[in-house]
C-alpha cells in the first residue's frame, strides 16, 4: 500500500524544503561575523566585565586574525586573536589592535581614570603567542602595556594610564619569529577604574 507522503506532488516539494533547510543549517548563519558595534559590559563591584556576549561584535585589526567562538545558537563565548606572521613586532602607538568598542555609559565610567585591566585567557595548545598587549584608546596617544603569556590558563593584570574620552579597549597578541599566526583565547576582561 502506498503512503500519501510518496505522491510526487507532496514528496518532491517536501524533499526540496528539507534540502534547503539542511544547506542553510550547515552554513551556520548564526556564527557569521557581525558588524563592529559597542556592547555593554556587566558592572560588578565597581568594575566593568566583558565576557561571553560582550565579545559579540569586536572591531577587527588588519594585522591580526580575529575569531569569536560561538555556541550552536550563535551566542559569543570567547575571543581568539592571533598576530599575522609578518606583524610580529610589539605594537606601536599607531597600532589599534582588535578593539572592544565601549558604550557611552562604559566610556564615561572610565574617562580620565587610571585603570587596572585583568585579562583571563585559555592557553592555546598550538601556536600560542608569547605575550599580550592591552590599551585603552580615546583622544590621546595609544599607550600599550604588555606582559608575557604563561603556558597555562591564567589571568594577567595590566596597569594603564588615564585616557580622555575612551572609546575602545585594544588587544594585540605578540610573538617574535615563526612562520604562522600565533594567538591567545580570551575568556574574560575585567576593568577596574581608580579615583
Amino acid at each position: 500500500m502506498r503512503s500519501w507522503v510518496f505522491h510526487p506532488l507532496i514528496f518532491y516539494p517536501l524533499a526540496l524544503i528539507l534540502a534547503v533547510l539542511a544547506v542553510t543549517v550547515s552554513l551556520k548563519p548564526q556564527a557569521w561575523p557581525r558588524d563592529p558595534a559597542p556592547v555593554a559590559a556587566a558592572s560588578t563591584q565597581g568594575a566593568l566585565v566583558f565576557s561571553g556576549e560582550a565579545f559579540d561584535s569586536p572591531q577587527p585589526s588588519p594585522d591580526q586574525n580575529l575569531t569569536v567562538i560561538r555556541d550552536y545558537l550563535g551566542k559569543a563565548q570567547t575571543l581568539r586573536i592571533a598576530v599575522h606572521e609578518d606583524q610580529q613586532l610589539p605594537p606601536t602607538p599607531n597600532d589599534r589592535g582588535v578593539r572592544l568598542l565601549l558604550t557611552p555609559q562604559d566610556a564615561a565610567a572610565l574617562n580620565g581614570r587610571l585603570l587596572t585591566v585583568e585579562v583571563s585567557f585559555d592557553a592555546l595548545p598550538v601556536n600560542a603567542a608569547q605575550a599580550l598587549a592591552v590599551s585603552v584608546q580615546g583622544d590621546g596617544p595609544v599607550a600599550w602595556a604588555s606582559q608575557p603569556l604563561p603556558n597555562e590558563n591564567a589571568t594577567l593584570r595590566f596597569e594603564l594610564p588615564a585616557q580622555t574620552n575612551p572609546n575602545a579597549i585594544g588587544l594585540r597578541a605578540i610573538n617574535a619569529g615563526g612562520d604562522a599566526a600565533f594567538g591567545v583565547e580570551i575568556t574574560r576582561i575585567r576593568i577596574i577604574p581608580h579615583a
